[in-house]
C-alpha cells in the first residue's frame, strides 16, 4: 500500500511538471501578443511606433505572419523583420523562430497588427 501511494505522488507530480510546459502544444494565434507604444520620436516627420510581438509557447514559432493593413502608407523597418508576404498580411523577422521581437516604424496612425498565422518548430 504504501508503495501504491508513493507512485500516485509521484505521477501527481510529473503531472504537475509536464503541464506547464504543455500547456501551448500544439500553439494557437492566441498564444501571439501584440504590444504597440509611440515612442515619441519621430521617422520622416511622422510619429514613431515601437511593436513587441511576442510568443508564448516553449516551442518556437517561424514563419510568422500578421494582418497589417495600411503598411504601405507608412515609413517601414527593413524588408528583414517586416515584409509583405500577400495582400494585407506580413512577414516578420524574415520567417526565422522568434520569441520576443521589436521593430518600429513610422505612421500618423498606429497599424492594427493581428496575428494570422505560423509554423509551430518543436524538437
Amino acid at each position: 500500500m504504501e508503495f501504491f501511494n508513493k507512485f500516485q505522488c509521484f505521477v501527481l507530480f510529473m503531472f504537475f511538471m509536464t503541464r506547464g510546459s504543455l500547456q501551448c502544444s500544439p500553439g494557437t494565434l492566441k498564444d501571439i501578443t501584440i504590444e504597440q507604444v509611440r515612442t515619441g520620436a519621430k521617422i520622416q516627420n511622422k510619429p514613431e511606433w515601437k511593436v513587441t510581438v511576442h510568443q508564448k509557447c516553449p516551442c518556437s514559432f517561424t514563419n510568422v505572419q500578421v494582418r497589417c493593413p495600411g503598411i504601405d502608407s507608412v515609413v517601414k523597418p527593413s524588408p528583414f523583420i517586416i515584409s509583405k508576404s500577400g495582400p494585407g498580411l506580413c512577414l516578420l523577422n524574415n520567417g526565422n523562430s522568434l520569441r520576443t521581437f521589436d521593430f518600429t516604424y513610422g505612421s500618423d496612425q498606429p497599424i492594427a497588427f493581428v496575428p494570422f498565422s505560423f509554423e509551430e518548430a518543436c524538437s
